[in-house]
């Protein structure tokens, strides 16, 4: 099995020290596993480097308890498989305590069920947002190791209704959908609130993903004449589905979620075939304090802005993790999982930012006694039990061959539309 390992602190070795860094005679592992290669590699590579941020800074406020924070990241591959076994080198011989991934809800899963809950070590994920987590804490089998900083697919679900029904009229609509959690998370979400609008899903269409062709599938999608296509894919995949759909004559309206709220998706397809044709959602980021901070610190690092969804929601996983172990003067999992809820959700907590300034605010305040709540760049972290958080969600289209937000639905207003459907 091939794995890349990276140190954020060799990495990042270029960027200036400013502040009181860390100790170097000690070091505390946190673990990544992302897919810096697969059908999700574009989005990996740049939540790496805001995992990769979020540590350096960290150090550059003094570190964890003294100890540097050493960032330990392995490809996913955008495989199960593979991420399982980068997780349990990470945790068997590496011994990280907490672990951020993955990305692909399929690959979390597989971790959360194969490696971390097991081990009892801690992993928050920045985007994965099937449902199926929610289900799979309140049946208690998580132990209450598993957080996510992204909201759960249960609300971009009944969002892409709401934007299907209001604002592209559609009353027809066909589902393709990938066959893990994700895929059937998101689209099952869909099909019930869409339904409920009064609208009908036609068809709901699975796949599995790496096929040379996908002939077959929108065959089944087109039979029931479809005004649009509900297209729950990653981008490469995504791609050749939709450019088969295109060329046997498929309606030219389309809905996409998070995962194809991407440039190189739009640029394999082809811009003039998606131009005032799309509608999509994402989960967005909350106007905080936090997130300025952290964007311009991503640029001065990087050369240029964030470019994938769930930047911001990687760098708070590891703030998350940083100061629950800050908190909890200790670096296992179960000690950080009982302190991540504290440092994020209190409201009688003094409020902290991200970034060096913010990263030495808490420290501060926590060596005082003092309880802190860290504002996210991403937007509020009150983790609920099932370690959910809640969150706006964006709807985009593509204009000029451009991703272009059009409007921020918060999570009471999709509170407000889900009851409306009799949806839970």
């Amino acid at each position: 099995m091939r794995y890349k390992p990276y140190l954020a602190t060799a990495l990042l070795a270029a960027l200036p020290m400013v502040g009181h860094a860390a100790s170097s005679d000690c070091s505390i592992p946190i673990g990544a596993v992302l897919p810096l290669t697969g059908s999700l590699s574009a989005t990996g590579q740049e939540n790496v480097k805001a995992v990769q941020l979020a540590v350096e800074e960290f150090n550059k406020a003094g570190g964890i308890n003294g100890c540097t924070l050493k960032a330990m990241i392995y490809d996913s591959q955008t495989q199960p498989s593979t991420g399982v076994d980068a997780a349990k080198k990470l945790i068997d011989i590496n011994h990280v305590p907490a672990l951020v991934g993955a990305y692909s809800s399929g690959v979390s899963m597989a971790i959360l069920t194969s490696a971390t809950a097991p081990s009892k070590v801690v992993q928050i994920s920045a985007g994965s947002t099937s449902p199926a987590f929610t289900q799979l804490a309140k049946e208690g089998k998580t132990g209450g190791y598993w957080f996510r900083t992204c909201p759960s697919d249960a609300l971009q679900g009944v969002a892409m209704a709401y934007v299907a029904k209001e604002k592209a009229h559609l009353k027809k609509v066909a589902v393709i959908y990938l066959n893990n959690p994700y895929g059937l998370g998101l689209a099952d979400r869909f099909k019930d609130a869409f339904t409920a609008y009064g609208g009908k899903v036609t068809s709901m269409v699975v796949y599995n993903p790496q096929q040379p062709s996908y002939r077959s599938e929108v065959a089944k999608a087109l039979a029931g004449h479809p005004q649009a296509l509900f297209l729950v894919a990653y981008p490469n995949e995504g791609a050749t589905i939709l450019r088969e759909w295109i060329s046997n004559g498929g309606a030219q309206k389309y809905l996409f979620p998070d995962a194809l709220n991407a440039p190189q998706f739009i640029t394999s397809v082809g811009a003039k075939y998606l131009d005032g044709h799309v509608w999509g959602t994402v989960p967005g980021s909350m106007d905080t304090p936090s997130l300025p901070i952290v964007k311009k610190a991503f640029k001065a690092a990087y050369g240029h802005d964030f470019t994938q969804p769930y930047d911001a929601n990687a760098y708070d996983a590891v703030a998350t993790i940083a100061l629950a172990m800050e908190a909890g003067k200790c670096s296992t999992g179960t000690c950080i999982k009982d302190h991540i809820r504290s440092v994020t959700g209190d409201p009688k907590g003094t409020p902290v930012e991200a970034g060096v300034a913010g990263f030495k605010k808490a420290r501060k305040l926590l060596a005082e006694g003092k309880t802190i709540r860290y504002v996210g760049a991403s937007g509020d972290l009150n983790f609920d039990p099932q370690g959910d958080v809640q969150g706006p969600e964006v709807v985009w289209q593509v204009e000029g061959g451009n991703i272009v937000n059009k409007q921020t639905m918060s999570a009471d207003e999709i509170a407000v539309i889900t009851k409306k459907l009799g949806l839970k």
